[in-house]
């Protein structure tokens, strides 16, 4: 129960303003590094200029900025 709360703040500050509106936003998202080819498929959270947050950060060959990202449906 507490990490819930916990979970539904951090949300909060981060603008999402009902936990409900959550679900209706998720977005999985396809990444592949330019550098090495590694893939991953993430669940992130659409914000209002439409970009996609995954809270991903740099690929397992220390790549941070050099990424093919596609929203799948």
């Amino acid at each position: 129960m507490q990490a819930q709360a916990m979970f539904s703040q951090a949300m909060i500050s981060q603008g999402v303003k009902d936990i409900g509106m959550l679900s209706q936003h998720r977005v999985k998202v396809y990444i592949r590094c330019r550098k090495c080819g590694e893939t991953f498929i993430l669940r992130g959270v659409r914000d209002a200029k439409g970009r996609v947050e995954t809270g991903f950060k740099r690929c397992v060959c220390d790549n941070e900025e050099d990424f093919d990202i596609e929203p799948l449906s």
